[in-house]
């Protein structure tokens, strides 16, 4: 009997590229992400990969020069890697194999003919260029439709319509006439079309569903940037089709990927994030904003909150400051209430995520539920079956602070500050609050934080972060601000940020 129900464990790295003293497992589940900045050595695990394992048949044979091409100022001299794997031969299951590949000087060893044998697909990004562009023909295309054989490719023609939402009555095999080019083609309601002119999205699908189905069981499957030209509800659906094949049929499929909201779907999918710093390349499971922030260096503000005005602004950031929150959010600025259902319906209607984005209303006009719902509704109209759902998401992305009678955020600051006392307070920040105390009523609402802060003459984003500093001081604060706390730590604790951080 042949090698079979191989699998792969475990990739140790000396020295690749970019890759310096890691190790990667695969064994917990049959997707594996590779995750990490431009340049930390993703592509590479998937070349190495690809390189380690001799076709059982005449399939494609992935060697090191493909992909590590020596040239005048790259040897690749000194590179060294080992993956270990597990395999059945006859009736003898064989576990804790490995096999060391090198480059001394001038060869790769082992020889070729020595590597395991395992069935391995590759997508790169060069298959996915639009055909348009790759076929490279200026004159009319003539090309020949046939049936491709075999169930598997209705097995892709339906899936393929599952993640990309449409319905493809066909399928078929193409060969253009210019080259001997091979392809594909599908019909899709009254039309029908070759890869020549499909979106990028398109052609990009069924490319990595073809690589997959068609694969034998066993197989070992890798993708290089599999969220290229697919949109965030496409690539999960693609995902899931995925997942659930290779599980059915003992595939592994690894893959790499800038997408963070993968990281979302840990569950199903091993998430391995890598980054190269100067003595080695280090890697962690899953993906962490807080471990990215601390590593690179480079600050991420994965949480987006809109409010008002600066005096709302200020508010919440005080929020996000207690909670050791404020690095990763971004506050924007909206302007008058009734603009906030428009940016929500906006962000719908454009597909926007919203999953990290909140709206917050200053809770003086359109706090109540109800006036919510009618000014969701307004802005966001239809009858679509989806819309209702639509709404009900939105919904609960608009809250607004919570004040009992409808005060403006100036009033509450206003209210909050008067029953603080000056011993509450550092003694350089008791002159700003007497002024506080000495505003009572006002015929303008803003006034009872501008004449504060006017009277101050501090600059007024330092005035601001001190009064609703001494404001948290009340207890109405934590009641005031409960809907932005809440959702912030609701956030800091799905994605490990801050004091929540694994």
């Amino acid at each position: 009997m042949p090698i079979s129900q191989q699998k792969l464990i475990k990739l140790e790295v000396a020295e690749l590229k970019n890759l310096r003293d890691v190790e990667l497992g695969f064994g917990e589940t049959s997707l594996t992400a590779i995750m990490g900045a431009n340049g930390c050595g993703k592509s590479t695990v998937l070349h190495a990969l690809a390189c380690s394992y001799s076709p059982p048949d005449n399939n494609l044979d992935f060697k090191f020069p493909m992909f590590f091409k020596p040239s005048t100022e790259a040897l690749w001299a000194g590179s060294s890697f080992t993956i270990h794997y597990e395999q059945r031969d006859g009736a003898n299951f064989q576990q804790n194999l490995q096999q060391r590949f090198s480059k001394a000087a001038d060869r790769w060893a082992p020889r070729y003919d020595r590597r395991p044998v395992r069935p391995v697909r590759m997508v790169t990004i060069r298959e996915s260029v639009p055909e348009v562009e790759a076929l490279g023909i200026n004159a009319m295309v003539h090309y020949q439709r046939s049936a491709f054989p075999g169930e598997v490719h209705n097995q892709v023609r339906e899936v393929a319509g599952q993640v990309l939402n449409r319905q493809y009555a066909e399928y078929h095999h193409v060969q253009y006439r210019q080259g001997g080019r091979s392809s594909i083609a599908v019909t899709n309601g009254v039309l029908r079309y070759a890869a020549i002119s499909m979106s990028a999205g398109e052609q990009r699908v069924f490319r990595i569903l073809d690589a997959v189905f068609s694969a034998p069981n066993y197989s070992l499957i890798l993708i290089d940037e599999i969220d290229l030209f697919l949109h965030q509800d496409a690539l999960k659906r693609l995902l899931n089709a995925l997942r659930l094949h290779c599980d059915a049929r003992h595939k592994q499929l690894v893959f790499t990927t800038h997408f963070p909201p993968i990281a979302d779907m840990y569950e199903t999918i091993a998430v391995k994030t890598i980054h190269r710093v100067v003595e080695r390349t280090l890697v962690w499971q899953g993906h962490s904003y807080d471990a990215l922030r601390l590593i690179t260096g480079q600050l991420e503000r994965p949480l987006r909150i809109f409010v008002e005005d600066d005096v709302a602004e200020a508010i919440v950031k005080e929020v996000a400051r207690a909670l050791r929150l404020q690095p990763y959010v971004h506050v924007g600025w909206y302007g008058p209430s009734e603009n906030a259902f428009a940016l929500g319906a906006g962000m719908v209607l454009a597909n926007a995520p919203l999953e990290r984005v909140l709206i917050v209303l200053d809770g003086d006009v359109n706090a109540t539920p109800e006036e919510r719902r009618r000014k969701i509704e307004r802005h966001l109209s239809g009858n679509e079956p989806r819309r209702a759902g639509e709404r009900d998401a939105l919904f609960g992305k608009i809250v607004p602070l919570v004040s009992d009678d409808e005060a403006s955020p100036e009033q509450m600051l206003n209210r909050m500050l008067r029953a603080v006392q000056q011993a509450q307070v550092a003694e350089g920040d008791r002159p700003l609050l007497g002024f506080a105390h000495e505003i009572i009523n006002v015929p303008e609402r803003h006034g009872y934080i501008n004449q504060v802060v006017e009277a101050s003459g501090e600059p007024r984003i330092y005035a601001l972060r001190k009064l609703v500093e001494m404001a948290t001081h009340d207890a109405a604060w934590d009641a005031y601000t409960r809907p932005v706390r809440e959702w912030l730590e609701a956030q800091a604790n799905e994605l490990r940020l801050g004091g929540n951080a694994a």
